[in-house]
């Protein structure tokens, strides 16, 4: 991210310098950005064992709901923190994420904006359990606390079209005993506490978005399809971060390609 920042800052003074004539070329011309790649190593997943002992930890914390709802999902963390009732379609079982929500330490305040990228915005299809927890909370939502602070609307510019949106926080789904969306942090902190009394490697509210993807290759889930559901602006970028799956699960492929072949074959 560091080059990307340099690359953009220095093209962009460049780029000035040429058009008010102080210099008449631009040095920068024919010059290609690295594409950032991440090393497979570091991106964190549970397992299937670990996934279940972490579920069986967070059944006592007050972040479950959010928890198996990102399990279910693949939402990005400010996507979860930022869906609002506007967003759920209970009848079709269907949430849209088109927004999200962020604490800026810096400034010391929330902040809405648009998905990562217009590939962000889609509809995503709720599983059983997906669909419970919100039916669950919809019927529980006029009985909630809510601090003062959540009847706020926060203003943001639509990627997709350029126009000015509101999200409203007292429509979030998602909101902790203050009557307030948890931090990013907070979760994290959280979340490092629940590791070690699982019994765990620690992990980050973003592995489980991570671990709901490697569950879905696993479970046969086609990349395109799973490309859709993440959000993700290119298939590749789905198989480079999720092709290690492939690679661990090849020796169960080989038995189901054996499994499925044809009998006329078994006899040659």
């Amino acid at each position: 991210s560091t080059v990307v920042q340099t690359y953009i800052a220095m093209g962009t003074m460049l780029k000035a310098a040429r058009e008010n004539g102080v210099i008449d070329k631009h040095p920068m011309d024919g010059v290609k950005c690295p594409a950032a790649r991440k090393n497979l190593s570091d991106i964190k997943v549970l397992t299937i064992d670990e996934q279940a002992k972490f579920l069986e930890a967070a059944k006592r914390s007050r972040n479950y709901d959010q928890y198996v709802f990102m399990l279910e999902t693949g939402i990005r963390t400010a996507e979860l923190i930022g869906l609002t009732w506007e967003s759920v379609d209970l009848r079709n079982k269907t949430i849209t994420i088109d927004k999200a929500l962020e604490y800026r330490h810096s400034r010391g305040t929330w902040e809405a904006g648009p998905p990562k990228t217009t590939a962000g915005y889609r509809t995503i299809p709720l599983s059983s359990r997906a669909y419970n927890i919100l039916a669950r909370l919809h019927d529980a939502r006029k009985t909630r606390y809510e601090a003062p602070e959540l009847d706020t609307q926060l203003e943001f510019k639509d990627r997709l079209t350029g126009e000015i949106r509101f999200l409203n926080m007292k429509d979030l789904i998602f909101v902790n005993r203050k009557g307030m969306p948890t931090k990013n942090s907070s979760y994290d902190t959280h979340l490092y506490k629940l590791c070690n009394e699982a019994g765990i490697k620690h992990i980050s509210l973003h592995v489980l978005r991570h671990s709901f993807a490697t569950r879905a290759i696993e479970r046969g889930i086609q990349p395109k399809t799973l490309q859709k559901l993440l959000g993700h602006a290119s298939l590749q970028v789905t198989m480079d971060t999720y092709v290690h799956v492939t690679e661990n699960t090849m020796i169960q492929a080989i038995k189901q390609f054996e499994e499925k072949e044809p009998e006329a074959f078994k006899l040659v």
